[in-house]
């Protein structure tokens, strides 16, 4: 086994550890009686939160490959995506939705696809934290100002993966990192073909927005829509389970869970993590800790249950539209 397998292996261990630590210190009774006052109607709201999380997503994606694959079809490859990102430490999950719609769509447009659509996304989910933590900066008036302050301007930083993707697109960068690993024995056996591969999805992401400027507005709104579900599942989540905490908490927790999600996506773990993180923000905030961290765990699970439900599809999908030809798309010729 790699080190890098064996240390993967030690921080998921860890990580679990931790989250199973902090559930036994909370005390399973209280974790029991939490959730025994999720009825029927906040699970099926907190259900519906995630399904329409994951649709605005996959539509979003939809806008950016075409017609080549049906609406159902991008939606349920996205779910699988999100659900290896939920497990998965390194976004994982986007090279396996690549991997989904290659067969149909060919490897550049699979690939420039799933580019454009995660370039959207870094502007678009910080856009929409920064416009959380300014309303919490207005509804959170009892917050420390220092730490309104310092919530505000993570959020303005969280805009730098959008401007470092930005420049190394401008420059073509799939083409020149090809060229440079044309030492590795896979690349050698066919470098020019590699080479205009790489080429090629360079030309695709950097057209998009100047051949296709309306899909690129639908893409960034239907993944703002998507990314409002974040504030809401806290909002319904503290219903749920009884927290006398309301919207600006909501807002709060949301803008700040944001910004750390930024430094777990670096971590070789995911599981326990960010439960472990909201456990430090709510306490942070003077809430209820060890609620945060139910709350949070409860989301986790139900989004991977979400996402599990609809990730079959993809593969059923891929099946019944492998034989397909591709259709033209704006920006391949």
């Amino acid at each position: 086994m790699s080190r890098k397998r064996i240390l993967q292996l030690v921080c998921v261990t860890a990580s679990v550890a931790t989250l199973l630590w902090l559930l036994a210190r909370i005390g399973w009774p209280t974790i029991s009686t939490a959730l025994s006052r999720v009825g029927w109607l906040s699970a099926t709201v907190l259900f519906l939160l995630a399904l329409a999380e994951g649709v605005f997503d996959g539509i979003a994606l939809r806008v950016v490959t075409g017609p080549s694959l049906s609406t159902w079809f991008t939606i349920a490859v996205n779910s699988a995506g999100s659900m290896l990102n939920l497990i998965l430490p390194w976004e994982s999950g986007e090279i396996l939705k690549g991997g989904l719609m290659r067969q149909t769509l060919g490897t550049s447009q699979a690939v420039s696809s799933t580019v454009i659509w995660n370039y959207v996304f870094k502007i678009s989910r910080p856009a929409f934290s920064l416009t959380a933590a300014l309303l919490a900066v207005v509804l959170c008036p009892k917050t420390p100002t220092a730490t309104l302050s310092l919530v505000v301007v993570a959020n303005l930083l969280a805009f730098s993966p959008y401007l470092l993707l930005r420049f190394v697109i401008r420059f073509g960068a799939a083409e020149k990192l090809v060229k440079l690993a044309r030492h590795l024995p896979y690349l050698r056996r066919s470098p020019e073909h590699w080479v205009d591969l790489a080429r090629t999805i360079d030309k695709q992401v950097q057209a998009f927005w100047r051949e296709r400027p309306w899909a690129y507005v639908q893409c960034f709104l239907l993944q703002v829509v998507a990314r409002t579900t974040g504030v809401l599942n806290l909002y319904v989540g503290f219903w749920a389970m009884g927290m006398p905490y309301g919207f600006a908490e909501a807002v709060l927790l949301h803008a700040t869970m944001n910004v750390a999600e930024y430094v777990i996506s670096l971590l070789p773990a995911r599981v326990g993590v960010g439960e472990s993180t909201a456990f430090v923000v709510f306490r942070l905030y003077g809430l209820d800790s060890g609620m945060g961290l139910v709350l949070y765990t409860f989301l986790r699970v139900r989004n991977i249950l979400v996402h599990g439900i609809i990730t079959p599809f993809a593969f059923i999908g891929r099946k019944a539209t492998s034989g397909d030809a591709v259709a033209p798309h704006p920006g391949n010729e």
